[in-house]
Formats: structure tokens, sequence, C-alpha cells
């Protein structure tokens, strides 16, 4: 006869009966007991929109490094430079240190929330008037309250409980997109049932609020099926290699010019990002008109969800400009020995270490107009063989020739190569074409907002004339 086992814990589904009977109650309420599942409606979807600037706020302090297998998520933010970015910051005594390698996590909850935030809405407007819904004195107040006491909550358990040294900027934002993706899912096929009645719309709220809650429970003790594991985030378990750097007083110093660092980051993303960002805030424009609107829009909603539209446009471009400033903005080269070693002034940390003799295929960027305008330089290098090779930046710095001496570098000018003025030209009238033409849509009285809105879902195409005019005329 076995012996008994006497568990310390009931099992998983006696100790998640507390859980369900909560999530269960707003459905019974609207069932039997006369709720207005309008209200909750919208205050679950409110809810869920709250997570992702909390997401990103807290995914700033996240003390573990993010893992290098993330293709299977939501969110992506390979091509940053800033994610290997070693060492933090202390900006206040009473909060942990800030990871610059974080930012673009944070800066990445800004598209996802709106993708959610759009699919979501234009979900719930099939079944509930959101505009007038939302001004209801009952829906502000809960929202609020779930505000405050999901800041009490952050604050009590991530901040001063040390939360934030145990999770990973990655985990942190990826369970909400993973969640809010998933509920986006569910609320778009429960109108394709034909069936899009509140109560049902309020029933897929509550599913998948009891999924959620579900994955998190079962994920913590037996791991929990594929969807449910999925759904439960990201594990954080990384860290990092230790860098080994040479301890003696370098022999060279060269520090990157910081103007020519902003004016590069402004540059680079307008002319690469900034596009796509503006065709995002063109979808952020027409969703949030529609969703707040009970029929045709007013002038007056029009010119709001515009105002939403410029927020979002101007969060996502200052992001892109703030991650290429902190990324190289306080970089130091030092020669110490036969080594290399980028050196990061702002976190006061090594970054990486090459052996001088490993230093191959150095070219000098071609393609960048701060660099041309300023007189700064900005070298590529290859660094490392075999497993260890990786191609990377110097710069850019003031005396490019300096650069080159002190490392040896294989190059024999950092001259630029002369600019075809005539296509160079051509480019910047295609420039100022797309802005007279667009002006003229977006602001003449004659016009209408979908015309404005046909402008900026048509931009990232248009840009890819300008763009490849100017690397012709290098």
């Amino acid at each position: 006869m076995p012996a008994l086992r006497h568990e310390r814990f009931p099992p998983p589904s006696i100790g998640f009966l507390p859980v369900l009977g909560a999530n269960l109650l707003p459905l019974i309420g609207v069932l039997w007991l006369g709720w207005d599942p309008e209200t909750l409606v919208t205050v679950y979807g409110c809810e869920l929109l709250l997570l992702f600037p909390l997401a990103g706020v807290k995914a700033l302090f996240a003390g573990r490094p993010p893992r290098t297998d993330r293709e299977s998520g939501v969110i992506s933010v390979s091509s940053s430079g800033l994610v290997d970015k070693r060492g933090s910051v202390t900006i206040h005594s009473l909060l942990p240190p800030l990871y610059p390698r974080n930012v673009p996590f944070a800066a990445a909850v800004v598209g996802v929330a709106v993708w959610v935030g759009l699919f979501v809405g234009l979900a719930l407007s099939e079944a509930v008037a959101v505009g007038d819904t939302i001004r209801r004195p009952a829906v502000l107040g809960s929202v609020v309250a779930l505000a405050v006491g999901q800041l009490g909550e952050d604050g009590y358990s991530y901040f001063r409980g040390g939360g934030y040294a145990d999770v990973s900027p990655y985990a942190v934002v990826e369970t909400p997109a993973r969640q809010g993706f998933f509920l986006a899912f569910v609320l778009i096929v429960i109108p394709a049932t034909g069936a899009a009645g509140t109560t049902l719309v309020l029933a897929g709220f509550v599913f998948v609020k009891m999924l959620f809650e579900w994955s998190g429970f079962h994920a913590e003790r037996s791991g929990g099926g594929r969807l449910t594991r999925w759904l439960a985030g990201p594990d954080s378990e990384a860290t990092l290699d230790t860098l080994e750097t040479p301890s003696r007083p370098p022999s060279a110093t060269i520090d990157t010019d910081q103007r020519a660092v902003a004016m590069t980051a402004v540059w680079r993303t307008l002319t690469t990002t900034g596009p796509f960002y503006a065709s995002l805030a063109a979808f952020v424009w027409a969703g949030t008109a529609v969703v707040l609107s009970d029929g045709a829009p007013s002038v007056a909603l029009w010119m709001g969800a515009g105002l939403a539209a410029l927020l979002v446009f101007g969060v996502m471009l200052g992001s892109d400009i703030v991650e290429d400033v902190l990324a190289n903005g306080w970089m130091t080269y030092r020669r110490v020995g036969d080594q290399l070693v980028a050196f990061d002034r702002l976190t006061d940390t090594p970054q990486w270490v090459a052996s001088v003799d490993t230093l191959t295929d150095v070219a000098v960027v071609e393609t960048r107009l701060p660099d041309r305008y300023l007189g700064t330089r900005t070298v590529t290098v290859t660094t490392g063989w075999g497993a260890d090779e990786a191609e990377r930046a110097l710069g850019p710095v003031t005396d490019p020739d300096v650069l080159i001496e002190a490392f040896d570098l294989p190059i024999q000018s950092t001259e630029l190569s002369p600019l075809n003025r005539w296509v160079a030209g051509g480019a910047i009238v295609s420039v100022a074409l797309l802005v007279i033409i667009g002006g003229v849509v977006l602001f003449s009285p004659l016009g209408s907002p979908g015309d404005g809105l046909f402008v900026l879902f048509l931009l990232p195409l248009l840009v890819l004339v300008p763009k490849g005019l100017w690397r012709l005329a290098h």
C-alpha cells in the first residue's frame, strides 16, 4: 500500500477557486443582479490599456538582462543597438538603478499598446457606445481607482519589495503584450459569430482574464500547457557574461562628438522609422475617431483624435532619438596595450573589448548628412575572429585621423567621396514636394481628414524616392 502524501498546498484546481470566483463575479452580477455590462466592459478595456504604460515604466528598472532568444514573442527590439549596453545610472536614491539597455523595451510598449488599443477598441465599438460610456462618472471613477491601486501595488511589491531585481525588461513588457494580443483576437472573433452583444463581449473579457490568471497560477506550480506557458510570459533566467578588460592606464582616449551623435540620431530617425511612425499615427487618428463616435465623427472629435495621434508620433519618434543618443553619446575609445576598449562614460562601464590586430574591413560611413555638415566621421570595423566576429561602428569622432592612428586601422583615407549635387538636389526637391503636397492636403479647407489619412498611410512608400536618390548621390 503506497504511503499517504501530505501535500503542503491544495491541488491547483482547488487553490484557484477564489480567483475563479472573483473573476466570475462581474458576469454573475450582469446576469442575475442587473449590473450594467457596458460599464464593466469599458472599465475592463481601460484596465488593459493601463497595463502598458505601467509595464514600460517598470521595464526601465528591471535588473536582469534580456534573453537573446526573443523571436517567439510579440515585441521585437533586435534592431536597437542599445540592448547590449552594459551598466546602469542612478536617478534618485529612492529609486533602483535605471538600465539604458531597458529603454528600447519600454519604448516598444507604445507601438504594441497602440495596436492592441485599436483592435480592442474597434471590437468593443461593435457592441458598446464607447464614447458615451467612457464619459460616465462611474467609469471614470473606476479607471482612476484602478490606476491608483495598480500604482500602489507596483510601488510596494516591485520597487520597494525589490521585485525589479529578479525580472528582465523583456519579461515585463512581453507578458501584457501577449495577453493584449490574445484578448484582441478573442474580441475580434466574437463579433464574427454574429452575436456581438454586450454581455457576450463581457463574457469574452471574463474568459480571457480567467485564462490569464490560470496561466500565471499554473505556471508557478507545474509549468502548464503550451498556451498557458505562453500567456504567463517569458522567464528571466539570463545572465550577463563577465567582460575582462586590461587594468593598465590607456595610451590614447578618443570621445565621440555629442553634437554629431544627437544630429545623427535625429537624421536616422527621420529617414528610417519616422515615416512608419507617421503612418501608425494615421491609424491612431482614424481609429480613435471611429471608436469614440457613434456615427460620423465631429470636427472636434477629429481634432482630439489628431492630438492623440500627434502625441503617439512624438513619443515614438523621441524614443528612437533618445535610444541612439544613449547608445553613442557618451562613448570613449581607449587604447590599452594592444586592446581597444569601448567605454561608456554615462554608466561608467566598459562595453566591449577587441584586439587591435583583429580590426578589419574598415570603412567610412558615407551617407550620414551630419558627418558631412560637421566634418566628423563614423568608421565601421569588424572585430574578432570566427564566432567572436562582430561588426561595430566607431564614432562619430571629431578627428578621424587620430582615431586611425591610435588603433592602427587599415584604411588609407577618411575623406568622404564627392557628393553628386544634381542627384542630391533631386532628393531635396522630392522631400520639399512631399512636404508641400502633404501640407496642402492636410490643412486645405477643401480637404477632408480622409485625404490627410490617405497621405499618411502612403508615407512609408512615398519616402522611398528621396531615400533612394540620396543613396545614389553617394
